[in-house]
């Protein structure tokens, strides 16, 4: 058995991705388009699993979690705000140098 084989669901998808970017020899391609489809399949299976979940989650805690994006939404601008005061008083210092050493 390969390891692809001995491994669940959602850790396969990454072994057989790897797989998937090696040319099957001729006498595999069925075994290889089979991974290939499993792969998928396993994929689609957390993605839709991951969609329900994301679904649940805002329509729990959705309120708080906007109120928690939107606080660090406004500590982002801040900080923004502050490295672009920042950069525009370095800049003005090496202004007033230039200025001061070459008139």
């Amino acid at each position: 058995m390969s390891e692809c084989e001995e491994k669940s669901c959602c850790e396969e998808t990454s072994c057989h991705e790897k797989e998937e970017q090696k040319c099957p020899e001729e006498g595999c391609l069925v075994e290889h388009i089979t991974k290939m489809w499993e792969s998928a399949g396993c994929r689609a299976w957390r993605e839709v699993v991951d969609e329900i979940l994301k679904e649940k989650i805002r329509a729990r805690w959705g309120a708080e979690l906007e109120k928690g994006a939107e606080a660090f939404v406004a500590a982002m601008e801040a900080g923004w705000q502050a490295k672009v005061s920042s950069a525009k008083a370095k800049a003005e210092f090496r202004k007033a140098v230039e200025k001061g050493l070459l008139g």
